[in-house]
């Protein structure tokens, strides 16, 4: 069975930016919270999630929306124009092409159902990996009034550099990534995290209009990468394969 490395985490959000960008734009540095509580003032994890990611690079920036309910997820992005929507809802992986109006339901693999039980939202998990491959916390911070922290690795691979929110909730704010081999560096900050918003189940059905081929997760190991298959990218592999470690 697939399974997806915490480094292949990375790779796909880089795919985000390997394809050139229609437009570049400047993008000032964003390492807070806005219009969400401060995150030592929430007492458990939210049930709900909003962010919008900025993604940084040579080949220019990528912005993601993300809600998350649970377990369920949506995801939206540009890529060369086109609408990106990814939907992770219960067994199902969900990706369509909002121009094409085509796409895949996919249903998902079980190890990485068992691994929604272990995380408290299905994005953002970049503190959790940083610790899985021996990051350490270098120093704490003060993000106007929001106490932080930043955790850093460096290895063969490169350096990794993360600020997250210290409490409850715990969220990343901000990683650089410098790639050794490439000499480059990827940026990507969280702006605005906002928590517990209302979701309605309708939010995470895709519009009447679009055309879904729906295929069970074995058959579309069988068929990924033929000629037949609808041709939208799968931008979140860990919610679809599981993770293993590097």
């Amino acid at each position: 069975m697939k399974r997806i490395s915490a480094g292949a985490r990375r790779a796909a959000m880089l795919f985000v930016l390997a394809i050139p960008a229609a437009a570049v734009f400047g993008l000032a540095v964003i390492l807070g919270l806005a219009g969400a509580a401060k995150a030592e003032d929430t007492k458990k994890p939210p049930g709900s999630w909003h962010t919008t990611a900025f993604v940084r690079g040579s080949m220019g920036i990528r912005v993601i929306d993300y809600w998350a309910r649970g377990d369920d997820m949506v995801a939206r992005t540009l890529i060369n124009g086109r609408p990106i929507t990814t939907i992770v809802y219960g067994g199902r992986y969900i990706v369509f092409d909002g121009l094409d109006g085509v796409g895949l339901d996919v249903g998902r693999s079980k190890v990485s159902m068992k691994e929604d039980r272990d995380r408290d939202r299905p994005f953002g998990f970049e503190l959790e990996d940083l610790k899985s491959e021996g990051g350490e916390k270098i120093d704490d911070v003060s993000i106007g009034s929001m106490r932080g922290e930043i955790w850093q690795v460096r290895d063969a691979r490169g350096r990794r550099k993360l600020w997250v929110s210290k409490g409850v909730p715990e969220v990343p704010l901000r990683l650089e990534t410098f790639d050794r081999a490439s000499g480059e560096t990827i940026e990507l900050d969280y702006q605005n995290w906002v928590f517990d918003i209302v979701l309605p189940d309708r939010f995470f059905v895709p519009p009447s209009g679009v055309k879904l081929t729906r295929i069970e997760y074995e058959a579309y190991l069988d068929q990924s990468g033929k000629a037949n298959m609808v041709p939208v990218p799968v931008l979140y592999p860990d919610l679809l394969h599981g993770v293993r470690p590097d």
